[in-house]
């Protein structure tokens, strides 16, 4: 063929040729496609690049020049025409590396092996509570190993340093003393009282009256007292904090110190034995913070996360971190698998098992922590890299009410299990088999069957909503402005629960009934020593103004209480001493003393009136 001829019937291949016929294209037959290969001039070389399995067709066609019968180039004419743009394509990967990075799920079944056995004991020591306190050893002193005696000292030098230099910046505040270890303790145990007795406002606590006044709290340290400790109470001296921005920056100063001595304690006094389960925590806080996170479905969605390890037996908290925002970290897997990495770093290489939600989990993670001897069983979403792709979130809509699915790669089982609802389980330590499981039903528990790995991951992984549980019995402290006053509340709180967990586990042995072992009365001990001999208020010298008036005769029936009184009345004691306001005008007052039937004014008359009225003089 000659070359335009050649042309002209690769126009009519492509569907471009020039014939105005509508008869449309069927085909050459075979005669006319073959000839004879003398008459073949080949002018035109197609070329077919780049061909992918999801694409069909020709990718590219590429003019090259021919070759005549005497051996010299013939160049065929450029296109004509827009160019047009190709698409980037991203770089093969080899077999090798595919291999690498690719999982191959099975749904042949095989026994799960667990190559580094965990024996019971760690390199630090056996599993367990690890002091050296007495057998007779004090609640106290057990509190006393996560929060030891020079805590209380620092306190009081640091609230000391911070209420000078306040003074230096607004000047010098007349009713503010130099404070003690003895009244930091003081003000500590009150914060642990308000756990223990809530009520609306904190004024409430020193209130006149009966129904509310707290005499635990206000017997000890007079409401202005507490009120200028708290305004000054500070933990470390902001001075030596750096600067935002300066690469030593660090946004927990004000609490770090206590940060790090409940973490080293924490850790130092509790092995763990062969499960340990991560999550997160929130310390609730609703005002302008920089890292305040919210998360959907907690108790309290709004506050401080902090990522948390911890004992699922016991809900010891043996490790956490406060969540500061972006990680400026190499995290090439995502900040579920650094997390899980960085808060488990104590505990790999030693056969562990560990337990956490599909937040943190990847088949990647799974991998490598086997790499470091340690196994998991997590929850997973269905969407995550290398998930089998017959597991899918179609498969899991088709499903019905207790199918099973199961696919295995080595050690790693992925799991698809429909409950209520879908359920996917990525594990290295549980076997691909139906267990049985007791379950609440109408008249009684039933019987069921459900996976391994579901009933190994909802039994190992709430140990942080158990702490979480614990601490929300008796909180901490009272509202604030200031974001690290709740974060300190919680690390004392967390100290609180700990030192309860080691007396506990140690005294199991010895307990002979429920009396005197529950946490209440474990709590309750450690704030008597707190406040004995460290009273505040001194109440020979200085008595609370529900008592300051009390008859010697009759001291129960003499209370300063509202008088129930439409209107304000003169003060009995004041038209007596003929005092008057600075207007010359008589003190009235609703208060008085229902017993004489008096009207008096909280405090010095009230109490004035009744001690003359016990001497016997009018």
């Amino acid at each position: 063929m000659a070359l335009n001829e050649g042309l002209e019937v690769w126009r009519s291949i492509l569907g471009n040729s020039d014939d105005d016929s509508d008869t449309p294209f069927e085909g050459f037959l075979l005669e006319e496609v073959k000839g004879d290969e003398s008459d073949i001039d080949l002018g035109v070389v197609i070329r077919q690049q780049d061909l992918r399995e999801d694409f069909s067709g020709i990718s590219s066609v590429s003019p090259v020049s021919s070759s005549d019968s005497s051996g010299s180039a013939t160049d065929l004419p450029a296109a004509t025409g827009p160019k047009k743009r190709c698409r980037k394509t991203k770089k093969r990967l080899t077999k090798k590396q595919r291999d690498e990075t690719t999982v191959r799920w099975s749904d042949k079944l095989s026994t799960v092996k667990e190559e580094t056995v965990f024996e019971g004991f760690t390199h630090e020591g056996k599993v367990g509570v690890s002091h050296d306190l007495p057998v007779d050893a004090t609640p106290f002193d057990y509190f006393s190993l996560l929060i030891p005696d020079k805590f209380w000292s620092d306190v009081a030098e640091q609230t000391n340093l911070y209420a000078t230099q306040k003074q230096q910046e607004k000047g010098v505040d007349k009713y503010w003393k130099e404070t003690t270890p003895e009244e930091i303790k003081i003000f500590i145990f009150v914060q642990f009282m308000f756990g223990i007795h809530h009520l609306p406002e904190t004024s409430m606590y020193w209130s006149s009256d009966p129904l509310l006044r707290v005499a635990a709290i206000a017997d000890v340290i007079s409401k202005n007292r507490y009120e200028k400790l708290s305004q000054y109470f500070h933990l470390n001296d902001n001075s030596k904090a750096a600067a935002k921005g300066d690469a030593e920056y660090d946004p927990l100063f004000k609490v770090r110190t206590l940060l790090e001595q409940v973490r080293t304690s924490s850790h130092a006094h509790y092995h763990p034995g062969k499960h340990i389960s991560i999550d997160e925590a929130m310390v609730k806080f609703n005002g302008r913070l920089s890292f305040k996170q919210y998360i959907k479905g907690k108790p309290n969605p709004w506050g401080i996360k902090v990522w948390c390890v911890a004992d699922p037996r016991t809900g010891y908290m043996l490790d956490f971190d406060p969540y500061l925002g972006k990680v400026h970290e190499p995290m090439p897997y995502g900040l579920g698998h650094h997390v899980i990495l960085r808060m488990s770093s104590r505990f790999l290489d030693k056969g562990h098992h560990l337990y956490f939600d599909n937040y943190f989990s990847s088949v990647q993670l799974a991998e490598d922590l086997q790499r470091r001897e340690t196994y998991m069983c997590s929850t997973i979403r269905i969407n995550r890299k290398n998930w089998p792709t017959d597991l899918s979130g179609a498969v899991a809509k088709k499903m019905k009410s207790g199918d099973i699915l199961f696919r295995q790669c080595g050690n790693m089982v992925a799991t698809l299990w429909k409950d209520k609802r879908p359920v996917a389980v990525l594990s290295t330590n549980s076997q691909p088999k139906m267990v049985k499981e007791q379950r609440k039903a109408p008249g009684g528990k039933k019987e069921i069957k459900i996976p391994a790995p579901v009933g190994n991951y909802n039994g190992n992984m709430g140990g942080v909503d158990l702490g979480d549980q614990l601490s929300s019995y008796y909180p901490v402290g009272r509202p604030s402005v200031r974001w690290w006053r709740y974060l300190c509340w919680w690390l004392l709180q967390t100290a609180m629960i700990n030192a309860f967990l080691i007396w506990k586990a140690t005294n199991k042995p010895v307990q002979r009934s429920r009396k005197g072992t529950r946490h209440i009365d474990f709590r309750l001990e450690v704030l008597r020593t707190l406040c004995q001999g460290n009273a505040v208020r001194k109440h020979d010298a200085r008595q609370s103004v529900s008592q300051a008036g009390v008859c010697a005769t009759e001291p129960a029936s003499h209370i300063s209480q509202h008088m129930c009184a439409l209107r304000k009345k003169n003060c009995y004691w004041c038209e007596k001493q003929k005092i008057r306001t600075s207007k010359n005008y008589s003190t009235q007052t609703v208060f008085g003393c229902m017993t004489c039937n008096v009207n008096l004014c909280k405090g010095l008359c009230f109490q004035k009136f009744h001690l003359e009225l016990a001497s016997g003089s009018k």
